[in-house]
């Protein structure tokens, strides 16, 4: 083999590595973080005998970068997945629940405000810069139905409801 070609094929070698070099560089490990700083629940009636938990608070970013597409939902640890008169329960809207199943619990307690996000049980919060904080609020994330209109149930005890952040984007994404 002559010089020349030795050269040429020496310097691809080294282009191809000096490209698989750059190509592995570590990206920055910078994460969002985020927490729910302030929380509320509060109970209201949406039909006669019909009630529900709907919640308040703010999330803030402690992380690193900024974040996009907060998804901030609630949870009732106590509430049974049944529905049953007298009882918590919880009801999510899924692919496994057919819309017969829909109507049936809304005509028999209604659902509150009248619009097409019958089971609103999440709030997204659109951007929240580094150490902000942004505020969210959801509706009926659990039920109670009542027998008379005259009943009135408690709330189940704080640290049974709890709010989760359930995704979120890094604004990079």
């Amino acid at each position: 083999m002559n010089v020349y070609s030795r050269l040429i094929i020496l310097s691809c070698s080294l282009l191809v590595c000096a490209f698989c070099f750059s190509a592995c560089e570590k990206k920055s490990t910078e994460e969002g973080k985020l927490i729910v700083s302030e929380s509320e629940f509060i109970l209201s009636q949406f039909s006669d005998n019909g009630w529900s938990i709907d919640a308040k608070g703010k999330v803030k970013n402690v992380g690193e970068v900024d974040v996009k597409r907060v998804v901030v939902t609630g949870v009732c640890k106590s509430c049974i997945e049944v529905w049953t008169p007298m009882k918590w329960f919880t009801y999510s809207q899924n692919d496994d629940i057919v819309s017969s199943e829909q109507k049936d619990v809304v005509e028999t307690i209604g659902h509150g405000e009248e619009d097409d996000s019958m089971f609103d049980q999440k709030d997204i919060i659109s951007y929240i810069s580094v150490g902000n904080e942004a505020s969210f609020s959801f509706k009926e994330f659990a039920y109670f139905y009542t027998q008379s209109p005259d009943q009135k149930p408690e709330l189940p005890p704080e640290e049974e409801l709890v709010i989760i952040i359930e995704s979120f984007l890094t604004a990079e994404e």
